[in-house]
């Protein structure tokens, strides 16, 4: 493990990890939320209290600097759900968006800020209809995907290019409301970018327009991910899985894995998937459950997968991990950190 027992209690210990980015292959972020006792369950429960806003964190490892001094963390305060990215561009930071007031948080290099919320009901130019589902990174900028077929690109502080007049079929009906994306996206470039959500609701972006892709599924979509293998990759509803590009598409995989992917990537020479419950690989079309062949200080880690600058970083529940030019790399596991404490 990389960091210590004593790092481990001043920063996570009651907290565990809700997403993770990489700025770069020797800083890594976690956003937290706070482990809530059986008392303090109970309290929420008889005040009626919204259990989303519980304490949040932002953690960071710095792979690089000494042993016992590796890992930082911002409070938040009972900020709602968060979703984390990084960005390159103008500067090296990570970008957090806040669900309840939709809030924008940037730090790293030196700075922090928080700018414009992202919420279209009180700025009428927010450059999404709804809330921020996803983040990811290209060219060291942030795109950003949420509800009502909304999609974004971050130019600068407080700056976008919103797609939100380019994507037809907004405002929808009542009975289309709800089963439309986007929920993920992936890029190929900037000019070659497909998005979905929804119940089976898949676009692609030539740069110009987005043109909706006849896809053969009508069931809930969770993962995108764009491969070095040209093809696009799309989970739904426990992890039925789909393969192709365009509106030509293949089932590879029919799901029953009972909880859907959360996040899917395109790393080394293969996507990569992973839920609470595992972590799976898919090479020419060919999906393989991954965590009866990983050590157990890895397999636990499984939840959330970021991917840049060579590294890829999987986090979750049980701890953190990461992998980098063919190895699996332990930064900590929430089991065997706790049981060095009670050693303590």
């Amino acid at each position: 493990m990389l960091i210590t027992p004593a790092e481990y209690k001043d920063v996570l210990d009651t907290y565990f990890i809700v997403d993770c980015a990489i700025r770069d292959r020797n800083v890594f972020g976690f956003a937290l939320d706070r482990v809530f006792t059986d008392e303090e369950v109970q309290e929420e429960e008889r005040n009626n209290w919204d259990s989303s806003r519980r304490p949040k964190r932002l953690a960071v490892f710095y792979r690089e600097d000494p042993e016992g001094d590796r890992l930082g963390a911002e409070n938040l305060g009972n900020w709602g759900s968060l979703r984390l990215g990084a960005i390159a561009v103008p500067k090296s930071q990570f970008f957090l968006y806040e669900w309840h007031q939709h809030r924008v948080y940037v730090i790293g290099s030196g700075e922090d800020a928080f700018e414009t919320p992202l919420s279209s009901r009180t700025n009428p130019n927010a450059p999404l209809h709804a809330g921020v589902d996803r983040i990811k990174t290209f060219n060291g900028k942030a795109f950003l995907c949420g509800g009502y077929r909304g999609f974004a690109e971050r130019l600068g502080p407080d700056s976008y290019r919103s797609h939100k007049a380019l994507v037809e079929g907004y405002p929808l009906d009542d009975d289309e409301s709800g089963h439309e994306g986007f929920d993920d996206f992936d890029l190929f470039a900037e000019d070659d970018i497909y998005a979905a959500g929804g119940k089976g609701d898949v676009w692609h972006f030539n740069g110009t327009a987005w043109r909706q892709i006849a896809f053969p599924f009508k069931g809930w979509l969770n993962t995108v991910c764009c491969g070095g293998d040209g093809m696009v990759y799309i989970s739904g509803y426990e992890g039925v899985t789909f393969m192709g590009r365009g509106d030509e598409w293949r089932q590879i995989h029919h799901g029953g894995t009972h909880l859907s992917w959360r996040d899917m990537v395109w790393f080394e020479d293969r996507a990569w998937a992973t839920s609470d419950n595992g972590l799976w690989t898919i090479t020419n079309g060919v999906v393989e459950f991954q965590n009866h062949l990983l050590a157990p200080e890895i397999s636990v880690c499984s939840g959330n997968l970021s991917v840049a600058d060579g590294v890829m970083l999987m986090a979750g529940l049980g701890g953190a991990c990461f992998r980098e030019n063919g190895q699996w790399h332990s930064i900590f596991t929430a089991g065997q950190m706790g049981k060095l404490l009670l050693e303590k």
